[in-house]
């Protein structure tokens, strides 16, 4: 196969997306077309997009079943040392009584 061959191929490959049977495809172009077609070609994309992310959110994600119990431990001993660093400032007065409960508030698990 040479660099010459590349058009052809290309060709004859557009060719095959341009087939009747294709023209249904949730992913063609979108030429030709009014906006709701467009607009629910995009939306489906973006619910599959969506149901992918959620599916491995949940697997891999904090307390997921496929994550790291390495990663755990290490934001767990990452979240203590950040609380211990919240409680030292209020302790020396460097934060307020309201900064201090937001702080920890934020670090809960």
């Amino acid at each position: 196969m040479s660099l010459f061959d590349i058009p052809l191929y290309l060709n004859g490959f557009f060719d095959f997306l341009d087939s009747p049977q294709w023209k249904a495809w949730p992913f063609n172009s979108g030429y030709g077309e009014h906006l709701f077609p467009a607009v629910a070609r995009l939306l489906f994309v973006s619910l599959i997009i969506g149901a992918i992310l959620l599916f491995l959110r949940l697997l891999f994600g904090p307390g997921g079943p496929l994550r790291d119990k390495e990663l755990e431990e290490e934001a767990r001993l990452e979240t203590e040392q950040e609380r211990a660093e919240v409680d030292e400032l209020f302790a020396k007065g460097e934060i307020s009584e309201m900064e201090y409960k937001i702080k920890m508030k934020a670090l809960e698990d």
